[in-house]
């Protein structure tokens, strides 16, 4: 009886992962700062369009000069035909190929819908010392 509840569990595993599979992209890129880069590229049907980062980013208008937390500003969109939930992780490395900062995020909304754009920010909180020293980083952008 246990072995058919096992079988039973492992075809439902595969039949939902044949139905839902995931893709996954990442890539190099340099690294420049408060201005847009261009990425055109991405797991398909997501086309991540570009990035910003903005270290430190602000808070309202400049000249109040209230520091906000560090982050890169990416635009996607879902050229799809189904629903699917985004992850973006960005890993930021300096000359010498030491980490120096690394953030994650996900769709909205659980889901970004098909044919829709979505603006999300990715936000690193905890280490920011020595982000202005990043001189490329990895893009990760992973689809279910």
């Amino acid at each position: 009886m246990r072995f058919y509840k096992i079988l039973i569990l492992f075809v439902l595993c595969v039949s939902f992962s044949i139905f839902n599979p995931a893709e996954f992209y990442c890539r190099k890129f340099d690294v420049v700062l408060d201005k847009w880069i261009k990425i055109d590229d991405g797991p398909k049907p997501i086309i991540v369009y570009d990035l910003k980062f903005e270290f430190p980013s602000y808070i309202g208008p400049r000249k109040l000069n209230i520091k906000g937390i560090s982050q890169a500003v990416v635009n996607f969109k879902n050229y799809g035909e189904t629903p699917l939930k985004v992850k973006i992780a960005i890993a930021l490395f300096d000359e010498e190929d030491n980490l120096v900062g690394c953030g994650t995020t996900s769709s909205k909304f659980m889901v970004t819908r098909a044919g829709k754009e979505e603006k999300v920010v990715v936000a690193f909180n905890n280490v920011k010392s020595r982000l202005p020293q990043a001189k490329y980083f990895l893009l990760t952008v992973e689809t279910e």
